[in-house]
């Protein structure tokens, strides 16, 4: 099955729907899985700096059998992170989500966070991978490295970029950078793959929204602390890759003393990716990490 057959079946098999929310709109995918046999377990995915929620179809196959999950492109009537971890708690509430694990990459790791310590009460766990913390203990070369990637300069930056900038230069650009940073030629080419399935989701708009998302991370600098994520004791994964170079070792550390008797998988091949390109060690830590607490 080519990579474009597999995403029409996902997009067949999950078909887009659209919550009314009390501060906007929030289009979605779910899955119930109403096969007794597994858990009841709701995996929710979210996405990295694109804020594509279909660039997880990839693993629907493997989902499907054992687990209800959801996915969405962050909506654009939530501007904030905070605004949108509200929308997502009253989404789940809405549509009677339960035992719900939040699976963020990179940035979504870092929503995730923001999502459990707002809404404890709808949280079970985390699944994090290629992200980092915004916790209290940072020491400098933590500071620093998250300093350098979050700060108003840079969003300006980006925001000007991705205003003004046309389109048809930013598809190559993007897939420029897939090839120079992933050094797996056939990783690249998948990644490529993905991005050229789902393009058509983006818009000058929708690059400003996520900017907008990402820049408004620095409310959050330095306000988590341990205590916040104890609701969560055993119950989140930690995904890290010795070949990701996007966080210090200062910021992974922080993430793993941020949270209370994590389980942590330290050598995931793939880098930054490692969710995409090593899928199949992924899939099997994750699949033993909920079996182990949800029987």
């Amino acid at each position: 099955m080519t990579l474009k057959e597999n995403y029409m079946q996902f997009t067949k098999a999950v078909p887009l729907r659209t919550a009314y929310l009390k501060h906007g709109t929030f289009t979605y995918r779910y899955y119930r899985n109403s096969r007794r046999l597994a858990p009841d377990v709701t995996l929710v995915f979210l996405a990295g700096g694109t804020g594509l929620g279909d660039s997880f179809f990839y693993m629907y196959e493997s989902l499907l059998p054992n687990y209800s999950f959801i996915s969405f492109t962050y909506p654009m009537d939530f501007p904030t992170n905070a605004s949108l971890a509200d929308a997502m708690a009253e989404l789940f509430e809405q549509i009677g989500a339960r035992n719900i694990y939040l699976v963020g990459q990179s940035y979504g790791g870092l929503l995730a966070q923001v999502t459990a310590r707002r809404h404890p009460r709808l949280i079970k766990g985390m699944i994090l991978s290629g992200t980092c913390s915004l916790s209290n203990d940072l020491d400098f070369e933590g500071i620093q490295n998250l300093v350098h990637m979050i700060n108003p300069d840079k969003t300006r930056k980006s925001l000007r970029m991705d205003t003004y900038l046309p389109m048809f230069l930013l598809f190559p650009l993007f897939k420029w950078m897939c090839r120079r940073t992933i050094a797996d030629k056939k990783a690249a080419e998948l990644c490529s793959g993905i991005f050229d399935l789902l393009k058509g989701e983006l818009s000058h708009a929708y690059l400003a929204h996520m900017d907008t998302l990402l820049g408004d991370l620095i409310t959050e600098f330095g306000t988590h602390r341990p205590e916040d994520f104890e609701p969560f004791r055993n119950e989140v994964l930690l995904f890290f890759s010795r070949d990701d170079q996007i966080f210090c070792n200062s910021l992974k550390d922080a993430l793993i003393r941020l949270m209370p008797d994590p389980v942590i998988v330290p050598d995931l091949k793939g880098g930054h990716l490692a969710m995409l390109l090593s899928c199949e060690d992924y899939l099997s830590a994750l699949d033993s990490f909920l079996a182990e607490r949800n029987v």
